[in-house]
């Protein structure tokens, strides 16, 4: 059983009855489930508007417990009070304004049911804004989980006693989930799994409640999991947000407060500290995680979708990396688009055909294998002539997908109806320990090259890894695949050929990783490598033709000095800014009118 429970604060009936509504439909799809509510609004309501919303749940066959009437105890301690008479295996606690989309708790309870005994909780997806921490591509597991939409196991959640009753809101998920991983569980992320959650208004909306109770919640967990240096440190960032202008009205007065109600609850917090050997928390200013670029890139929910989405082939190039590619794959068979089909080719090797059929039940795979092994472009073109997917990607068996990352590029080349599109990746320096397992340490993540589309741009260097760009197959149909002779910067040729005459358009969000030697040594073998492909790439550029007309002459100029300058300010612009500015006005002004004395006065 799961039993789902839902804080409740002045509710927007349309958005309680959705959410009532995607319930049954769960509960009709199979899902065993009941709803517990708490209200910190009041009493729990026997007539009106609300209470009618619960009558239809308990009519359509729904088990419903409502109450309240014991003031407003914020959203952790309401949900604590609703915790104590639950008598179910999982608790799904969500937000008042959280509403599932088709499918997605059957989807997350499946999930849950096939986990590992040590994983604790299964967050949610939240569209149209994706909360943007990062979490393992491969394994789906996160440092903290935002309890907006989280589905828990009952019994560790009561073993360390539920939602921190001294924080009353934002930063209550943190600790809770910080407490779940030093008591030995692990939490995954389930993107797979979304509720539509209108969260922000606005991308990059401040909210003050959220900033306020933010600052006090870190100092606190700040002392409960780290030490008085981070404490300092925390208190230092307080006493500058008090000195710094505004935001919001009253901001300076409510740090202040915050820091006072963080004196009176330290020792409590201090007295509570706990640790685990595995787990390090992270401080990131008043956050707690690493974000990936694009937190505001807006989802569309599966309305807005459509009808038949069409299939995408995801094609890997692979050779004597197994294990790796084991990990590739783990990370397509995470995308929340469908349906794909990946086409995996094996170049001389023989090694990946079982990683494939491991995959069976969850991807659509297809392997093929070249032998003897005739290079990395004729194993890329091999892939190419087997995929029927209307839309194309590669994927080198090192690399891999973040969920989102076919979604997203779909969704941006349908925008704006184009044959091409390439999001942000984090190029990772990677030291490995052992190839057979694998194991790794990623070092650094860097967001580069982080460049709009420009053709000037491509003719001088490639700024499209190859796993971050989707392209229509009409592309490979009038064009081809990669030149066979080439081992290095094949994809810069080919990205070339195809942007040749076809716009692509990047989109800033970070969706995926590929990963580059950390040693020294090895990066230097690497560049030495490519430093020679990049002289044979060029001289077969100079081999490609394609007609112009002025207007893309002119297109083409402007592109060369956007692409060559830090700020590009057109004469128009130029004259707009100073026609709009008194004291450039004025400047210029005082100039004539010297210049017409100086003149006057000559003989």
């Amino acid at each position: 059983m799961i039993d789902v429970l839902l804080v409740a604060f002045h509710p927007n009936v349309t958005q309680l009855n959705a959410l009532c509504t995607s319930l049954v439909d769960a509960r009709d799809s199979g899902v065993p489930l009941r709803l517990r509510v708490w209200h910190n609004d009041g009493d729990a309501p026997n007539a009106g508007v609300i209470a009618a919303v619960y009558d239809a749940l308990r009519d359509a066959g729904l088990g419903v417990f409502v109450g309240g009437g014991e003031g407003n105890l914020g959203f952790g301690n309401g949900v604590n009070r609703l915790l104590r008479d639950s008598t179910a295996k999982y608790v799904l606690v969500l937000n008042q304004d959280a509403i599932a989309e088709p499918g997605a708790i059957l989807h997350l309870w499946k999930h849950a049911e096939s986990s590992d005994a040590d994983v604790a909780a299964w967050e949610m997806r939240q569209i149209p804004f994706e909360h943007p921490k990062v979490y393992d591509p491969i394994t789906l597991e996160t440092e903290w989980f935002s309890a907006a939409a989280v589905l828990l196991r009952a019994e560790p959640l009561k073993v360390v006693g539920g939602f921190e009753p001294r924080i009353f809101m934002y930063g209550e998920d943190v600790d809770l989930s910080w407490r779940l991983r030093c008591a030995g569980a692990r939490l995954q992320y389930v993107p797979r799994a979304a509720v539509v959650h209108h969260t922000y208004s606005k991308p990059d909306e401040v909210k003050p409640l959220q900033a306020l109770e933010g600052i006090y919640a870190n100092l606190c967990l700040r002392t409960r999991f780290s030490g008085h240096r981070q404490i300092l440190q925390g208190l230092s960032m307080a006493l500058a947000e008090a000195l710094l202008p505004q935001s919001f009205p009253g901001r300076r007065l409510g740090v202040i407060k915050a820091v006072f109600k963080f004196a009176r609850n330290y020792r409590y917090f201090w007295k509570t500290r706990t640790g685990a050997a595995s787990f390090e928390p992270r401080f990131v200013g008043w956050s707690y995680e690493i974000r990936r670029d694009g937190a505001f890139h807006r989802f569309q929910s599966r309305a807005e979708q459509p009808a038949e989405p069409p299939l995408i082939s995801v094609l890997i190039r692979t050779h004597k990396r197994a294990p790796f590619l084991r990990q590739a794959l783990q990370s397509v068979a995470g995308q929340t688009h469908r349906p794909i089909e990946v086409i995996v080719v094996e170049d001389g090797s023989d090694e990946a055909q079982p990683v494939c059929a491991e995959f069976s039940q969850t991807l659509n795979v297809r392997y093929f294998r070249i032998s003897p092994g005739k290079g990395r472009s004729v194993a890329g073109n091999a892939a190419l002539k087997q995929a029927t997917g209307q839309w194309l990607c590669f994927l080198d068996d090192d690399d891999v997908f973040f969920a989102d990352h076919l979604e997203v590029l779909l969704q941006t080349v349908r925008e704006h109806a184009l044959r091409g599109a390439y999001a942000l990746a984090w190029r990772t320096a990677t030291r490995i320990i052992d190839e057979t397992i694998p194991t790794y340490e990623e070092l650094r993540w860097e967001r580069v090259p982080d460049e709009p589309f420009s053709r000037v741009a491509m003719w001088h260097h490639n700024f499209m890894p190859i796993q971050a760009v989707l392209f229509h197959r009409t592309l490979y149909e009038a064009m081809g695949g990669f030149a066979e002779d080439m081992d290095q910067l094949e994809d810069w040729n080919l990205w070339t050929r195809y942007t040749m005459e076809n716009e692509f358009v990047q989109v800033r969000k970070t969706t995926s990783k590929y990963r580059v030697p950390f040693e020294i040594k090895h990066s230097a073998e690497r560049q030495e490598k490519l430093d020679i492909a990049y002289k044979d790439a060029v001289a077969r550029q100079s081999q490609m033709t394609f007609l112009a007309s002025p207007l893309t002459v002119r297109a083409l100029a402007q592109d060369y000095v956007q692409s060559n300058s830090l700020v590009n300010v057109s004469r128009d612009q130029l004259r707009a800014a100073v026609a709009s500015s008194r004291a450039l006005t004025t400047i210029a002004s005082w100039r004539h009118l010297i210049k017409r004395r100086l003149t006057r006065a000559k003989p």
